[in-house]
């Protein structure tokens, strides 16, 4: 009896100690276990939450300078535009400046930006002729964003072209850009050059471009400036060639906000000017010629040449009818006064010349040597003519010199024994050409 009660006693006291094992030591290892479990996911959770922040942070860096006309030293300053396009608020303790002048330098400046807020303002800082600069921007999270291509008053990384079109000849354009100068001085921003020997210490807050439309090629200009991100102001001006004061062309003056490569088109839509007299002119290569006949000879083939030459200030002219008449003629069979010819020169652009021949038949059928030689007078000039562009009709009166004119002689020799003898005629001094 006294051992399975020892037994039973031994079994209760085992049981006791176990369970007083498994709820002193066991139950707190789980509940420890347990929250470190829980501190974990937590931290996991803290990080994937950080990591998708900083996968969402997108700033947008865009940096630009102050044109040196509103410092009172000359100075350009570093502009600096920055945009939150992200979805959550980035926050930036410090902007670094990497310099091909300086190297690296640093400016204490901090943002913080809620999304979709944008930052325009200049910085402390002033870039030098010569000098290309980069802005890179940490943040809290540990990204960088950067401004992108370097920039500075001798390389700027933006075209701004204005196209021309229906422009008239004959005319002076000039094309001014400027940065548009804001109350607040602070919003001003943009910086325009050109790729002349006036820009070569960097750019400028104004540039003007002129150009005279002497041909048809003219009538669509281009005009290409440098400029940095900014707000300028597209002007044109017509002016004419001779004298007079310019006229602005509406639509300008254009507004344009640049931030890349920008196209700005202005429709002149002015009527095509053409200037009179037209510069078309006709001139002789031979004015005067001499035939020799012998004595025998009664008839000669001669040529008559001439040149048309059209300048540049015009339009191209199309169907040009020159004709050649005689005026007056002693002593020949042939031609007759009255007698012409024409010819005509299908397209003559601005700047060329055409050269022609007129060909005709002289006879001189005079059998006594008293009645040997004569000649006859005549007379080459511009008819008409019809404009490619302006389709204008025109007339020898709107041409600058469309006549000249000439005489031929001919002349007749035979022997006298030894020696050769000549006949010829010349008109008087009152119906000479």
């Amino acid at each position: 009896m006294r051992r399975k009660s020892s037994s039973g006693v031994s079994a209760v006291v085992g049981t006791a100690i176990a369970v007083m094992i498994f709820f002193t030591v066991m139950i707190p290892m789980w509940l420890y276990l347990q929250q470190l479990q829980t501190l974990f996911m937590d931290e996991v959770s803290r990080r994937l939450q950080f990591e998708v922040e900083k996968l969402n942070e997108e700033l947008e860096i865009t940096l630009t300078m102050q044109p040196p006309d509103i410092n009172p030293f000359g100075r350009r300053s570093l502009y600096l535009i920055m945009m939150n396009k992200g979805p959550i608020e980035i926050t930036v303790p410090r902007l670094y400046i990497e310099s091909s002048r300086i190297g690296l330098s640093h400016l204490e400046e901090q943002y913080k930006l809620p999304p979709g807020a944008i930052i325009m303002q200049p910085l402390n800082y002033y870039v030098e002729p010569g000098e290309e600069v980069v802005l890179r921007s940490p943040t809290m999270r540990g990204n960088s964003f950067v401004s992108g291509n370097p920039i500075g008053p001798n390389k700027l990384p933006f075209l701004l072209i204005v196209q021309l079109s229906n422009v008239s000849l004959g005319y002076r354009y000039e094309v001014e850009v400027s940065v548009v100068s804001d109350v607040n001085i602070n919003m001003t921003r943009g910086c325009i050059s050109l790729r002349s020997e006036e820009f070569s210490t960097g750019c400028r807050g104004s540039a003007r471009s002129e150009r005279f439309v002497s041909r048809v090629e003219d009538l669509s200009d281009v005009f290409t400036f440098n400029i940095a991100p900014g707000v300028y102001e597209v002007r044109v001006n017509q002016c004419p060639y001779s004298s007079g004061s310019c006229a602005n062309i509406a639509p300008s003056p254009v507004r344009v906000e640049a931030n890349s490569h920008v196209v700005v088109h202005i429709d002149v839509r002015t009527n095509l000017g053409v200037p009179r007299p037209l510069p078309l002119q006709v001139s002789p290569l031979q004015q005067n010629q001499m035939v020799l006949l012998s004595e025998t000879d009664q008839e000669a083939n001669i040529t008559i040449p001439y040149i048309v030459t059209l300048g540049n200030i015009t339009e191209p002219l199309r169907n040009v009818v020159i004709q050649m008449e005689v005026l007056s003629m002693d002593n020949l069979t042939s031609p007759t006064v009255g007698f012409t010819l024409e010819q005509s020169v299908r397209l003559l652009s601005p700047g060329t010349s055409y050269i022609g021949l007129f060909t005709l038949e002289v006879s001189d059928t005079g059998n006594q040597k008293k009645d040997f030689g004569g000649y006859f007078v005549y007379r080459i000039r511009v008819v008409s003519a019809e404009g490619v562009i302006t389709r204008t009709s025109y007339s020898s009166l709107d041409f600058k010199i469309a006549e000249l004119s000439g005489v031929v002689y001919v002349c007749k020799w035979w022997l006298e024994g030894a020696n050769v003898r000549t006949s010829c005629r010349a008109p008087s001094a009152s119906g000479g050409p």
